[in-house]
């Protein structure tokens, strides 16, 4: 990442002053253990200072820095300095050049850094010479130039500053964080002018390392947050104000966001259109584009909304990663409190930012930390912070749907700037007595594998073998936590293909670690447990989460963990897949965009569902999954299923939202992307009951708007960037039970099938001769002709493509042809025929 790109990111907002704050008081408290490593380089600087690096003294130098480095909080592990003490000792001139090219060279730090790798790798391939050594060196001969390096201040460094950068190599790790450093001091000089790159990596290595800094500085800064929202809800033209100051390139990728948006949306798009073009906006201003865009529309598009909750989103965008980061830090400070060891929390649960009501945003923002076991957050006891303008609240809160709900233990402190970490930690254990009575019963503590045991084990390919580490490290690429289902997305996989490998895996990590077997309340064991933690979330999907130290331990060993890169899909590429042209791909787009909500019908084999994907990827440009859901009514699908219900769990009944409902918060959450919901086989449920009253809310110009739901009473909408596309067989028999409110709201699009020439060149590439095609084009042909032209059947119940798309590798064609006629086409045709089997025998006979 270029320089002034790092700069952006580092200095964007006060987050940096206020940790830098909080650091010096830390310096000045008894906990601070850090000044040691400033005795130790000075030591080292005076040492190296006019030093004469040759064949002769490099062996000296290099031992002296190895025995300079400490054995409590050591700056390189002692791997890296042996191995460099034994280069020395074979190859002295040559490790002297490359000191002296180190130190003094005026090529950039990576090209040095990695010119010495390279020398050392062909010395001796396996030799131990990561950027932590190289840090020290670097400090050792001036620590004011150079910072020591630790990975995982690296990594925590990019989290907090919401730097999305995938590790690379060591000299442009070592790089990276050099800059990072200097622009820091730039920055903090003008304040405190005797700062040194050493006081800076001090800084670092303490805000990102020690939680009391760390907690400080998340509630300093989410307060400040908070008081500025605040105002923003007095006076909406100052919110105003802030988003004209945003940076160009924030604008206009804002708009882009916007752009072709109904609504509310659409005051948004114009607020920011008006802003880039003309460099501000005033309320008087906007107050005339939301009369322009409601006169549009029959029903009162701003009954919910005001001028604060419109703009919030677009003020908020670039924050919320920000501020959800910072209350991270704060959930996990809680649940590591030495006096909670063994206690079983949910990782990283709840943590609700300024956008947790409905993303029409306030000046409070939230956060609970309960155990599992619970349905939610709702139904626990839980250790409670919540800030807003008046200040910080935090201690014991009982849900809203527990036993003793409305009842707290909280304490107020209302000047953020003199909150303590240790005034926070007592009152956590204080209550931490009312907390356990609670409790039905203990939780067995687990035994728990060090990161640095985890690191070894992903070493050792007798216990990690290469496809586990394949879906691990995408897991970890995915945040950490993934579905199943969302897990075999991004492999290409099906979602019980990880059970077997799992368990063989946590076999191999017991055997190699001698840990005890994890036991289920029933006796048996449970293996995924070693490497994850798990839950169902609030609408039921069970999420796995890796193990807090195995993540770690991925973290700061694999280079290529990062953002994933998300494969494109173009209109293009549906072209190419899809049996129809580019007129017919137009018109579904447009029917799509204009009414939301679309439904594709043909007969058996035509690819609705296949088409229903391809479509939902070229309209958002790249497979993202994520974006995706698919469900299949049947006659059993209900409300609860779709939206939301009370269910039974462990503590009563809890209420519990639905696959639809939770699709919808997504949404919400990123009004920026657009969002496909699939329903397949639509006309077989009870759509009344499935649906409720936001059968109501799917409609295109009720979007946005907010209805009161029946059991949580909580305000709900369909979001104007959810689309929804149904299948529908036109050869199903419960086809006539489709209700006239569903075919209003929907548009609809008949899919044929299509033996086209773009069908022929993929069969053919699949292997099928020209031969089989024929005979495939005369059965097809012979067995539709008799379809379409019967009194009870007709166009809707024929033959499909997709019976015939792709032979598999390696399969004779004939054998393909006969088992696809034989097992998928005949009993087919014997339903339609059903009181003519006759009619069965003759089409199929002669083929």
């Amino acid at each position: 990442m270029k320089y002034e790109e790092l700069k952006k990111h580092l200095l964007k907002d006060t987050y940096i002053d206020i940790s830098f704050r909080r650091y010096l008081l830390f310096k000045e408290a008894d906990l601070y253990e850090e000044s040691y490593k400033i005795e130790i380089l000075s030591r080292l600087n005076s040492f190296l200072k006019g030093q004469d690096i040759n064949e002769l003294t490099v062996l000296d130098i290099v031992k002296k820095i190895q025995k300079e480095n400490p054995t409590t909080g050591s700056f390189v592990h002692w791997s890296n300095t042996d191995d460099l003490v034994k280069f020395a000792e074979a190859r002295p001139s040559e490790v002297a050049d490359l000191l002296n090219q180190l130190f003094h060279s005026s090529s950039s730090i990576e090209e040095r850094v990695e010119k010495f790798r390279e020398k050392g790798k062909a010395y001796n391939p396996s030799i131990s010479l990561g950027a932590p050594l190289f840090g020290y060196l670097l400090a050792a001969a001036d620590y004011t130039k150079y910072p020591i390096y630790k990975q995982e201040v690296f990594v925590d460094l990019k989290r907090s500053y919401g730097i999305e950068m995938k590790l690379g190599s060591v000299g442009s790790n070592y790089q990276t964080y050099l800059n990072l450093c200097e622009i820091a001091l730039q920055h903090l000089k003008t304040s405190y002018p005797d700062l040194t790159i050493l006081d800076i990596q001090d800084f670092f290595f303490c805000s990102t390392q020690y939680e009391k800094i760390m907690v400080e500085s998340a509630v300093e800064y989410l307060h400040d947050m908070a008081t500025e929202l605040g105002d923003f809800i007095k006076n909406p033209a100052l919110i105003l104000e802030a988003i004209t100051k945003l940076d160009s390139e924030s604008l206009h990728s804002l708009r882009e966001n916007y752009r072709n948006s109904e609504k509310v949306n659409l005051i948004k798009f114009m607020v920011l259109d008006k802003i880039i073009e003309s460099g501000s906006v005033s309320i008087a201003e906007m107050e005339e584009i939301k009369n322009k865009v409601k006169v549009k529309y029959e029903t009162n598009i701003l009954q919910s909304w005001n001028n604060f909750t419109i703009l919030f989103q677009l003020y908020y965008a670039d924050k919320k990663k920000k501020v959800q980061e910072e209350q991270r830090k704060i959930h996990k400070a809680i649940r590591q409190m030495e006096e909670f060891k063994g206690m079983n929390f949910v990782e990283e649960k709840v943590l609700n930012g300024f956008n947790w009501n409905q993303n029409f945003g306030c000046s409070e923002c939230w956060l609970a930390v309960y155990e599992k076991g619970h349905a939610n957050h709702r139904t626990a006891p839980q250790f409670f912070v919540t800030i807003d303008e008046n200040g910080v609240r935090y201690g014991l809160l009982y849900g809203d749907h527990h036993p003793n709900q409305g009842q707290e233990d909280l304490v107020m402190k209302s000047d953020t700037e003199s909150f303590t970490y240790e005034e926070f930690h007592q009152k956590m254990v204080g209550v931490l007595e009312k907390f356990k009575q609670e409790r039905e019963e203990p939780i067995e503590q687990e035994q728990e594998i060090s990161m640095e045991t985890w690191i070894e084990l992903l070493k050792n390919d007798a216990v990690f073998e290469e496809k586990d580490l394949v879906y691990l490290h995408k897991m970890y690429e995915l945040g950490g936590e993934a579905t199943a289902t969302e897990l075999a997305a991004a492999l290409g996989k099906h979602s019980a293909s990880f059970n077997a490998p799992i368990v063989q895996l946590a076999k191999r990590v017991h055997e190699a670690t001698g840990i005890s077997p994890i036991k289920r309340e029933d006796g048996t064991t449970c293996y995924w447990c070693v490497l994850f933690e798990g839950e169902y979330e609030e609408n039921q999907h069970f999420t796995w989460r890796l193990k807090p130290n195995l993540k770690e331990a991925i973290e700061t060993t694999h280079v290529d963990s990062g953002v994933v890169e998300l494969e494109s899909y173009t209109k293009e590429d549906f072209l190419k897949e899809v049996f129809i042209d580019e007129k017919q791909y137009d018109t579904i787009t447009n029917l799509l965009h204009y009414k939301k909500n679309l439904i594709f019908q043909g007969p058996p084999g035509v690819g609705k569902t296949f088409v229903s994907k391809r479509l939902a990827y070229s309209l958002m440009g790249v497979k993202d999954e994520n974006r995706v859901e698919m469900v299949q009514f049947h006659q059993n699908y209900a409300y609860e299923d779709f939206v939301m219900g009370f269910r039974p769990n462990e503590h009563g009944f809890s209420l519990q939202f639905g696959i639809f409902y939770d699709f919808c918060q997504r949404a919400l959450e990123n009004p920026e992307e657009d969002y496909f919901f699939i329903i397949d086989e639509i006309n077989r449920g009870n759509l009344s009951k499935i649906f409720g009253e936001l059968f109501m809310l799917i409609e295109r110009d009720k979007r946005d708007e907010f209805v009161t739901m029946g059991y949580s009473k909580d305000k709900f909408t369909v979001p104007s960037n959810v689309y929804l596309i149904g299948t529908m067989n036109t050869a199903d028999r419960s086809l006539a039970q489709l209700e006239v409110a569903l075919r209003r709201r929907f548009a609809f699009v008949t899919l044929e099938p299509a033996f086209n020439e773009k069908w022929k060149i993929r069969i053919q590439e699949s292997g099928v001769s020209d031969q089989m095609v024929a005979r495939i084009l005369f059965a097809v042909e012979r067995i539709n002709k008799e379809i379409v032209g019967d009194f009870q059947l007709g166009s809707g119940y024929a033959i499909g493509h997709s019976f015939f798309t792709s032979k598999p590798e390696n399969m004779d064609e004939n054998i393909w042809f006969e088992g696809i006629l034989t097992f998928e086409i005949k009993p087919l045709l014997e339903e339609y025929f059903f009181d003519r089997p006759e009619m069965v025998h003759s089409l199929i006979e002669g083929i």
